[in-house]
């Protein structure tokens, strides 16, 4: 009975215009994830934008993590030190070490009232592209022969909502 209510559930949204429904398999994200920040290293910073933006929205971590560089670097986005932040400061709920580091170093060194601006920001990235809001549980496992500590970060089959993201300023 429980089938068919989901079946009946699934099919009501999925008719429903206003509502679009994505699926994607876990190992297509994992390869879109990894292809995407690939591109960001070989510099084809459009390429890695187009592959990880969706997936930073979604709230995988290693795709918001890269667009925090995107941004703060200005490739192919405008630069912006504050939407940076942003994505940095949703990124280390993945609590990876050397991303803590950087952001508390950034971080430390802004002003009082930069420091302001970029809490609000990742209040509001977090309520948006956080783990809680789109029900990602990330995992510390070991990369098979190497034994290389790697957080592993997985994404539930509940419905999430998902924001378009900001590109600029401007758009906040």
């Amino acid at each position: 009975m429980k089938g068919i209510f989901s079946l009946l559930a699934l099919l009501l949204l999925t008719s429903c215009k206003s509502t679009s429904i994505i699926l994607k398999d876990i190992d297509v994200i994992d390869k879109q994830q990894r292809w995407g920040v690939t591109l960001y290293e070989r510099g084809d910073y459009k390429g890695a934008f187009n592959e990880l933006s969706e997936l930073a929205a979604w709230g995988y971590k290693d795709a918001q993590y890269a667009l925090a560089f995107m941004f703060l670097k200005g490739h192919y986005v405008e630069q912006s030190t504050l939407i940076g932040m942003g994505w940095l400061g949703v990124a280390i709920e993945s609590e990876r070490d050397e991303w803590e580091s950087l952001f508390a170093g950034l971080y430390s060194k802004a002003s009082n009232s930069d420091k302001e601006k970029f809490d609000i920001i990742i209040k509001d990235y977090k309520s948006k592209f956080g783990l809680k809001a789109q029900h990602i549980s990330c995992r510390k496992t070991t990369n098979g022969m190497s034994k290389k500590i790697i957080t592993k970060c997985t994404k539930s089959d509940r419905l999430s909502k998902i924001y378009e993201i900001d590109l600029t300023e401007a758009d906040l």
